[in-house]
């Protein structure tokens, strides 16, 4: 585990790191948060910086290991739809519709028939 530098975040990279261990993009929380997204790029980077994390995903590992965030703070995955979608079933095509055929007899081959020839 990296070496804990700061270890305190400001409340503006808490919760910008609690909506992005949510999975929302810096557009999204920049919207929710009501600035832009490179502020929250910002902010993401020095709450990094502050806990040595090296990516946003270790960020949130070390913010979980240290206590910053909780399971309580990241919903899961089927929280965020309004109501769970059913699994797909498996994809069944109509069958296209056709005038009925009518019935012939079956074709056979024409006789074909050659005389032999004789030599004498």
């Amino acid at each position: 585990m990296p070496r804990i530098l700061d270890g305190r975040l400001s409340a503006g990279q808490l919760a910008a790191l609690r909506l992005a261990a949510n999975g929302l993009t810096a557009e999204q929380i920049a919207h929710r948060l009501g600035t832009t997204a490179t502020g929250i790029h910002l902010r993401l980077n020095q709450a990094a910086r502050s806990v040595g994390a090296l990516s946003r995903a270790h960020l949130v590992a070390v913010a979980m290991a240290q206590g910053l965030l909780t399971p309580a703070d990241i919903e899961p995955p089927h929280a965020r739809h309004s109501a769970p979608q059913p699994p797909p079933g498996p994809r069944v095509r109509p069958a296209p519709e056709r005038p009925p055929r009518a019935r012939t007899s079956p074709r056979t081959a024409p006789a074909t028939t050659t005389p032999k020839e004789t030599a004498t």
